[in-house]
């Protein structure tokens, strides 16, 4: 009986000490080797996913948008994934003119556009009188999102740059 029992333990010992090994499998990766960023997707013109989001938008007339993971892959326990959200919406002239008179208004920071993906500059208007408002983003990105909103109150193109959980 007691060799019985030393062959079990054994044998536990074994299967343990061969799944706590390093092993050279092609799914195997080292903590250097980790994704610390996804690749950014192609521009998306889809209206539905930004709608959906931002319903305070309205009814925008075009957007140009991306969509990725947000922040790094720090090998940890996987879990939800926040999302980095930038889009370029355009908003009908009834949105924008009363957007501008709704809100209070103040001009954007300089290099407010820093963050803009350069895939999406393409989209972005020549000249603009890009303007922020506090309240107005809070309305646009409702509760689950963060960051800022911008509004261009000659051309009504609004662009988000929100992080959402």
């Amino acid at each position: 009986m007691a060799d019985l029992r030393a062959a079990a333990v054994l044998s536990v010992t074994l299967l343990a000490l061969t799944g706590c090994t390093q092993g050279s499998s092609p799914t195997d990766r080292r903590p250097a080797e980790r994704t610390t960023t996804m690749s950014t997707s192609a521009v998306r013109t889809d209206r539905e996913p930004i709608a959906k989001r931002f319903p305070q938008l309205g009814d925008f007339t075009t957007v140009h948008w991306q969509g990725s993971a947000a922040g790094s892959d720090n090998g940890g326990v996987p879990g939800p994934t926040d999302v980095h959200i930038q889009a370029l919406a355009v908003l009908p002239p009834q949105a924008l003119a009363s957007a501008a008179s709704r809100y209070k208004w103040k001009p954007a920071p300089a290099n407010w556009d820093a963050s803009l993906r350069a895939e999406l500059r393409p989209f972005l208007p020549a000249a603009g009188a890009w303007q922020v408002s506090d309240e107005f983003a809070k309305d646009v990105r409702t509760a689950r999102y963060s960051g800022p909103v911008y509004l261009d109150i000659s051309s009504g193109t609004v662009f988000l740059d929100v992080i959402g959980r």
